[in-house]
């Protein structure tokens, strides 16, 4: 649900954790140390991309509470960006940052709403607050598509780089993600639309390209992970769904008059207004894998975002937040000087801390999190010379 992703729910965060202050003097000395790392890091030799990403994950490792939550700042824990930070620590996949997200996911898993919720909705879960130290629900999630895809893609990434232990936890839990994947099926007990597509919510109906995007991506990864736990008739159906979510995207979301994806299912696409929803909403096919950075679709969006917003490498995007996943995107897309100039312009900008909140004069003015320095990682992963050897 496209609230998620607005400056408005950040710049409420950024508001709370100017209230609340820092998590722990931890997280600041974490922070601190990023900073110091990342003075180094101005290169894109392997051990400058290693140094950029150890910067990043001790960002998110100082933003984890002593419960495993990964705050959205020191305001609050929202799961669907605290997963994008997960997928982000196993990406550098130090230790402590696997240690990091083993902890996220048990997190999650303890806070999932196994009783039925206001709106029938089984195995969602609940934005939180920090209210006087103690995580509170606010009985409330901006989306439950999002959350449950991303859930999924987080669970299936820790069984290829968990140990033995949290592979055993998985395992023994699968029943209750097997429950969050049915989400994403049909009512009852999930929120897909005839379509194929999946709508936002139980009572939002209307279908977002970037959440559905998620939903693929998601589907198809917890499908393999049900395949390799030999759960075949599982792993079938979470496949055959995914499929039909990627065959939605395609019918129901592209364009072909326009060669412009539609942000969602009730509006002919345009880039003329602001870069979110419309433009930003360009690349998640690409960014999840909807389709091949090669396909002519990835490409015909991709050039038609760009020339839209021709500042793009240094973030001129008319908002306060960074793109970091546009960035990933350009990775995907081939286009690696584009993805190092979106990464060295954001560094730029926030190196002196690497902390939320933090305030710049560029053109990124606010907002570095947890979920964008995933995004960043990730990023950084796509460009080492060795991925780059293999593309």
């Amino acid at each position: 649900m496209m609230s998620k992703r607005s400056t408005a729910v950040l710049a409420a965060a950024v508001g709370l954790a100017l209230v609340l202050g820092p998590v722990t003097a931890g997280a600041a000395s974490a922070a601190g140390t990023a900073s110091a790392a990342g003075t180094t890091a101005d290169g894109w030799d392997a051990g400058s991309i290693a140094a950029r990403m150890a910067t990043q994950a001790a960002m998110i490792r100082g933003q984890q509470r002593s419960t495993g939550a990964i705050l959205h700042g020191s305001g609050g824990v929202n799961p669907y960006f605290g997963n994008y930070a997960a997928l982000g620590l196993l990406a550098e996949g130090s230790p402590a940052s696997v240690t990091a997200a083993e902890r996220w996911v048990d997190w999650v898993y303890a806070h999932l709403n196994t009783a039925p919720t206001a709106d029938g909705g089984r195995y969602t879960i609940d934005d939180y607050a920090i209210v006087k130290g103690a995580e509170v629900s606010t009985g409330s999630y901006d989306s439950v598509d999002s959350y449950a895809a991303t859930t999924l893609m987080v669970v299936a990434q820790l069984w290829k780089d968990g140990d033995a232990a949290a592979k055993s936890t998985l395992v023994s839990r699968i029943g209750a993600y097997e429950h969050v994947a049915n989400l994403l099926g049909s009512s009852p007990a999930g929120i897909r639309k005839a379509s194929g597509l999946t709508q936002a919510t139980f009572t939002y109906n209307v279908a977002y390209l970037m959440d559905n995007a998620e939903v693929y991506a998601g589907l198809r990864d917890f499908a393999a992970l049900e395949s390799a736990l030999g759960r075949t008739a599982q792993a079938t159906t979470y496949g055959s769904w995914a499929a039909t979510t990627r065959a939605a995207i395609i019918a129901k979301q592209w364009n072909a008059q326009t060669s412009l994806w539609s942000w969602h299912d009730s509006v002919t696409p345009t880039l003329s207004g602001a870069f979110y929803a419309q433009s930003m909403a360009q690349y998640f096919p690409v960014d999840f894998g909807v389709v091949p950075a090669g396909d002519a679709r990835a490409a015909d969006s991709w050039a038609a975002i760009t020339a839209r917003w021709p500042g793009w490498r240094s973030n001129q995007l008319g908002q306060a937040e960074a793109a970091t996943p546009m960035a990933y995107a350009a990775a995907l897309m081939g286009d690696t000087s584009g993805a190092r100039a979106m990464l060295d312009d954001i560094a730029a900008q926030y190196s002196s801390g690497w902390y939320y909140p933090t305030v710049q004069t560029g053109s990124i003015t606010t907002w570095w999190s947890p979920a964008q320095a995933g995004w960043y990682i990730r990023t950084l992963q796509l460009l080492e010379p060795s991925a780059s050897a293999g593309r």
